[in-house]
């Protein structure tokens, strides 16, 4: 009877060992899943986000350096109108200044279309609503400024050929209001900048605090199982030889009697 009790107790324990071990890889698969996941957002934001911060700092440095082009192009025109001397040469610069605006044109449709199809791609990719609503808006913001750059560069044109045909009055009232409308324009894409680059900073900062929550989790669950399963083989081991003491001084007892 008392080696069937003992048996009993044995599986009784090592049910609950047993019972112990299959949550802890429970616990263990979940936090790895979780673990995972982080990654998978980290990767979202270094393949996608990352990037798409980096096209609109180029485009705002393109874009800035086409504003400087813009002005340069300015003045010759306006040179090219008033002084007739000076006409060939300054509508040969004139000619330049264009031809370089134009190749920083097709660049920044380039970046924009570029980090407009990243955004889609990304969203795909997104692993929380909060991921993907940011690279919605961003996706909005980058269509808005698609949309904006091309009446911008329309009303260049415009402005070039108005100069071109001598309609001077009218090039001069435009080139007013462009210089204007132009450095709005900068400071608005300086501001989508910095936001795009507090988004990713955003993204990077919240990664990181559930890569940190996942990691102390897993870390907590392994060493609560590990020390429950260290305690209830402790446990039993004492049980045994308290059996076996137990045994010893009956079978004493039974031969002194």
């Amino acid at each position: 009877m008392k080696k069937l009790a003992s048996v009993k107790s044995n599986k009784k324990t090592f049910r609950l060992i047993g019972l112990f071990f299959v949550l802890l890889l429970v616990a263990g698969a979940v936090s790895i899943h979780y673990l995972f996941r982080v990654n998978s957002e980290l990767k979202v934001v270094l393949e996608h986000e990352v990037p798409i911060t980096e096209l609109i700092a180029q485009i705002t440095v393109h874009k800035l350096e086409q504003t400087s082009l813009f002005e340069r192009a300015l003045r010759h025109a306006e040179i090219a109108v008033h002084d007739r001397q000076a006409d060939s040469e300054d509508a040969r610069r004139l000619e330049e200044a264009k031809a370089r605006f134009s190749e920083i044109t097709v660049r920044i449709n380039e970046e924009i279309a570029t980090a407009t199809r990243m955004s889609m791609d990304a969203q795909q990719s997104a692993q929380s609503e909060e991921m993907g609503a940011e690279l919605r808006r961003i996706e909005a913001l980058l269509t808005s400024l698609r949309q904006e750059y091309a009446d911008h560069i329309a009303r260049v044109n415009e402005l070039f050929a108005l100069f071109t045909s001598r309609q001077v009055e009218d090039a001069e009232r435009i080139a007013n209001e462009m210089e204007r409308l132009d450095e709005d324009f900068n400071q608005r894409l300086e501001h989508f900048l910095f936001e795009t680059e507090e988004i990713t900073r955003r993204a990077l900062s919240l990664i990181g605090e559930k890569e940190g929550t996942a990691i102390i989790l897993l870390a907590m669950i392994v060493s609560i199982a590990l020390l429950f399963t260290i305690a209830a083989l402790f446990l039993n081991s004492i049980y045994e030889m308290a059996q076996k003491v137990r045994t010893s001084r009956h079978r004493g007892d039974r031969h002194s009697g």
